[in-house]
């Protein structure tokens, strides 16, 4: 009878032991299924292995995340890019945690993966992970739907019309201006566009700017402050890859929430406004003709969520990137008094009359200097994306490194553009050197990728250019002479953006 009663059971367990084999046949199945489709696409495309990083963790490649952190701590990340990429081949594999990486500066792999095969590759996990404490649901991590939807939201504020609004500039530059010493006394010029370009994005966005030039020790500096650390905690972040809720970090997540305390009064302020708007002043224009981001915005959605996740990834990107970019562009015009007076020379047909958009474009040898600048000190050193799908890679394989390479579905792929943009290959043996003149026969092309490329190209490229354009004229218009105070060579400090370590410390002259 003891026996009896346990034989109900005999078929059940018989059913569940014939459901847990059919699983694992299928499991098996699929994988055979998947390991015979990848050998038939490498045979089909004659796919080899690239070259590989030695990773002494295959599991977690712990080694590879403490070098990655040593070196931006050292400030020496983007010089040892440049070593590995020597020593292992312009495509090589790696290991980032749990995810296997293909690095690579082959332009004809970043255009694959940026472009051609732009549907088959997401921003993925490692960077949502990473920044989305700081940016929540932005633009810059969306994937899919998701970021067309957020891209076609943003893209009209940045029509040429719109972002060539150089009133809103000049008001800032008039601070700046009168922020430099003129007595001969030393001045760190990166601290100064810092304040600059945080004035320009909030007054560009909200239509009043927070005024950290003419009062530092406003919020204003609580505010860039908080920037800052958010950011530089992302970039360790990534770094980390899923260790990074592993370490202590307090002052990143109260500095993230001050950013989105901030960004989100003003959406706030903005939908009161707008919901206290009769209709017919909602169809007018009630901005006194200013053009004014967030307002625009509200317009077409009152989701508080949503207005605040895109104003973060625009203000964040948006002020730090100018910044470098101004920040590099005079740490070589003060050792480079051949390219100042060059400047200078090209100013003159202005007559000292302050620049229109059309003079600025006009301005050839100014935008050679700008593209050498973003050449040589590229405002981010790289990027990177998953794979959703199996995807050949059209270079980087075998001993010559020339065979396509397979990419396999949840491969990590990293470009570094800072090393990208050195390639003596590509550049000339000249291309550790500032030369603008290069720029006279160059074109557009997948070497040179400043703000990325393919649909997802940086929305506020042109924003950025023009007003780092006219700061830069302006400048050359109210200083005659400038010299540098600093002896020391250009050095990486690496966040989400590229910037001088030490500044940019000079004196100018009228």
């Amino acid at each position: 009878m003891e026996f009896e009663s346990l034989r109900p059971f005999d078929g059940f367990s018989q059913l569940l032991l014939g459901g847990l084999i059919l699983g694992a046949v299928y499991y098996v199945i699929t994988i055979a299924r998947k390991y015979q489709a990848r050998k038939n696409l490498v045979l089909q495309h004659g796919c080899k292995p690239p070259s590989r990083y030695p990773v002494w963790d295959p599991f977690l490649g712990l080694d590879v995340v403490y070098d990655a952190l040593r070196a931006a701590k050292r400030n020496t990340f983007i010089e040892e890019k440049i070593s590995h990429y020597n020593d292992y081949g312009n495509t090589h594999s790696s290991r980032l945690t749990t995810y296997p990486v293909i690095n690579t500066i082959e332009p004809q792999n970043i255009k694959t993966v940026l472009s051609t095969n732009f549907k088959d590759f997401v921003i993925g996990s490692p960077r949502r992970r990473a920044f989305g404490p700081v940016v929540a649901n932005s633009v810059l991590v969306a994937d899919g739907v998701e970021w067309e939807h957020a891209r076609a939201f943003l893209k009209p504020s940045f029509s040429r019309s719109q972002v060539g609004d150089l009133a809103t500039f000049e008001t800032h530059v008039k601070h700046l201006i009168d922020a430099i010493p003129t007595d001969g006394s030393t001045v760190d010029l990166a601290e100064l566009f810092l304040r600059y370009t945080a004035d320009v994005t909030t007054d560009f966005m909200f239509g009043e700017s927070i005024l950290s030039q003419p009062h530092p020790e406003a919020f204003g500096r609580e505010l860039t402050d908080a920037c800052r650390i958010g950011q530089l905690g992302a970039e360790r972040r990534f770094r980390l890859g899923i260790l990074a809720n592993l370490v202590p970090q307090g002052e990143f997540y109260r500095s993230v929430d001050k950013v989105h305390s901030y960004m989100e009064s003003h959406v706030d302020k903005a939908i009161q406004q707008r919901h206290s708007q009769s209709d017919e002043k909602k169809d007018a224009n009630t901005n006194n003709g200013r053009y004014i981001f967030l307002n625009e915005l509200v317009k077409m959605t009152d989701d508080r969520m949503i207005l605040r996740d895109q104003l973060l990834g625009i203000f964040l990107a948006g002020r730090d990137t100018t910044s470098a970019l101004l920040t590099n562009l005079f740490f070589v015009l003060a050792r480079r008094p051949d390219v100042w007076k060059r400047l200078h020379r090209e100013l003159d047909s202005l007559h000292g009359r302050k620049p229109s958009l059309e003079d600025i474009k006009g301005l050839r040898y100014l935008t050679f200097c700008l593209n050498e600048t973003l050449r040589l000190y590229p405002i981010v050193q790289g990027t990177s994306r998953v794979a959703t799908k199996d995807v050949i890679l059209p270079t980087g394989g075998g001993n010559d490194g020339k065979s396509p390479v397979l990419a396999t579905a949840g491969t990590l792929v990293i470009f570094h553009f800072a090393v990208l943009h050195k390639r003596k290959d590509l550049w000339g043996e000249d291309a550790d050197e500032f030369r603008p003149e290069r720029w006279q026969d160059e074109k557009a092309s997948w070497n040179f990728l400043p703000f990325g490329g393919g649909p997802r190209n940086c929305i506020g490229q042109q924003f950025a250019l023009t007003e780092a354009s006219y700061t830069a004229v302006r400048l050359l218009q109210e200083f005659t002479g400038i010299e540098s105070r600093d002896s020391q060579p250009w050095t990486e400090s690496l966040g989400a953006t590229v910037s001088s370590a030490n500044g940019a410390k000079v004196s100018m002259m009228k």
